[in-house]
């Protein structure tokens, strides 16, 4: 098994990406990743070895990544637009053994001596050329096939390793027939990140081994989805609840999304307002549906049942969900408790952290997710809770510890506790409470510099003291209110 193999069955003439007005057909994806495969075992890639792909909405992540994972590398797909310092911490913790380059990323190039693996520039490689290139490798499914970048609760760097079998399985979950399920005949708008596991596997990648056509939207803009969603006749809308929120706003002629057959909603909860927004002013039913960066993507769906609001909807085929107490014992029926998942689409741990998978996953392979949900008479599941420390700003996790630690690096900062609070437009915002003599406007300039824009502190607070536990944790609740 190989999941870089999942184009090769498709009509080469067949079209496979629209990028602004370039079409991109399954024929050219294959010369491209071929070409890519013959240049990394030309450096000297193994299997196994680490190749970062810093990139963004490209047809070149596209090739990359199926050229990395068909020598049987591991891609580690890198958020282009993460500032330096930030991309600096991300690629040391994984140590890749190179970085490609896309189009998006090229501003790097101007950096590369402040890193110590080398870096290729991918547009300057022809890749209409693959002579030459190794076959696509046939790997155990076991065998790693991507590693996601996501953080802790500790602030932490944290990589999801995702096998071969993790990433088929989660993609196969999501195909079907007409009505239900991804087709070849569909037209995807990919808005969401490749970066993110919601807009790699689910969209992106789920898309092509449908056979459909991608539609690539490099920076999510509410007004230019439209138009492409009119321009291209999507079928398959996908987005986080904040995307939802901009588009349940707009005002359109009627019939606007008439072509949408599948909408998704995930990444975080969807208020039943928007739900409801949505099929009144524009005709369109969102399922909504639970997946983790360590679940590949998907837990629970609507599929196959009838849609709940404000239900994530039931487990998908073999995958088991428990609702447990700290202790690990089932919850009482009705209760709610942390949901436990396990099944084929379970990760394999996190790379060189023996510490941070045996607090999330078991010896007999039950996933610890941080989410605490309740269950239905009928089984379904809600989601009602988060158990860790997150805040979600636009479907985006944000550990607030991560921001803390960036935060005291200022040298005018003693302290600092970050919390989540509501947001019209993104669900949540990131708020910073600090002791010391900083300028909170300077703070935040500060911030930017080091961190992704929405993990980013909106607000400042400089107070004279922060609530902190006797044993030296912060008590954020007390923030909160």
């Amino acid at each position: 098994m190989n999941i870089a193999s999942i184009i090769e069955p498709h009509d080469p003439n067949r079209a496979a990406l629209v990028d602004a007005a370039t079409t991109i057909t399954y024929g050219q994806i294959q010369t491209e990743a071929a070409a890519i495969r013959g240049m990394l075992h030309a450096i000297g890639i193994s299997p196994d070895d680490r190749v970062a792909i810093a990139s963004g909405n490209e047809p070149l992540f596209v090739s990359a990544l199926l050229g990395a994972v068909g020598l049987g590398a591991r891609a580690v797909p890198m958020k282009h637009s993460n500032p330096l310092p930030e991309l600096q911490r991300k690629i040391a913790t994984v140590d890749p053994a190179v970085v490609l380059i896309g189009a998006d990323a090229r501003w790097l190039l101007d950096h590369q001596s402040m890193f110590t693996m080398p870096f290729v520039d991918i547009t300057a490689i022809d890749l209409t050329n693959s002579d030459g290139a190794p076959p696509i490798t046939d790997r155990a499914d076991d065998d790693i096939a991507v590693m996601m970048l996501t953080s802790g609760v500790s602030g932490d760097a944290k990589v999801a390793m995702l096998s071969h079998r993790n990433l088929d399985w989660a993609q196969d979950a999501l195909l079907g027939e007409e009505n239900d399920g991804l087709v070849q005949s569909d037209v995807v708008l990919a808005s969401l990140p490749f970066a993110h596991i919601f807009g790699l596997n689910a969209v992106l990648l789920s898309g092509l081994r449908a056979g459909a056509l991608c539609i690539l939207q490099r920076q999510f803009d509410v007004d230019a989805s439209v138009d492409l969603i009119r321009t291209h006749n999507i079928t398959v809308l996908a987005g986080a609840p904040p995307m939802w929120r901009r588009w349940s706003m707009l005002d359109l002629p009627a019939g606007a999304f008439d072509t949408v057959r599948i909408a998704v909603s995930g990444a975080a909860a969807l208020n039943s307002a928007i739900y409801d927004a949505m099929a009144e002013r524009h005709g369109v039913i969102i399922e909504q549906g639970y997946g983790l960066t360590e679940t590949a993507a998907t837990v629970a769906n609507n599929r196959g049942c009838p849609i709940r609001p404000g239900s994530v909807g039931k487990p998908i085929g073999d995958i088991e969900v428990l609702l447990v107490e700290e202790d690990g014992t089932p919850v009482e029926p009705g209760d709610s408790g942390e949901i436990v998942v396990r099944g084929p689409n379970i990760f394999a741990g996190y790379y060189d952290s023996v510490d941070q998978t045996d607090q999330s996953l078991t010896a007999s392979g039950w996933f610890w997710t941080g989410d605490v949900g309740v269950v239905d008479d009928d089984g379904y599941l809600f989601i009602v809770d988060r158990s860790k420390d997150i805040v979600i700003v636009s479907g985006f996790n944000v550990y607030p510890a991560e921001v803390e630690k960036i935060l005291m690096t200022h040298p005018e900062v003693s302290g600092a506790i970050v919390v989540g609070e509501p947001h019209e437009f993104t669900d949540e915002t990131v708020v910073a409470y600090v002791t010391g003599t900083v300028d909170p406007d300077d703070l935040i300039a500060f911030s930017k510099v080091q961190l992704t824009r929405y993990k980013c502190p909106t607000t400042v607070h400089v107070v004279s003291e922060l609530p902190i536990g006797p044993t030296g944790k912060p008590i954020r609740r007390e923030l909160r209110s």
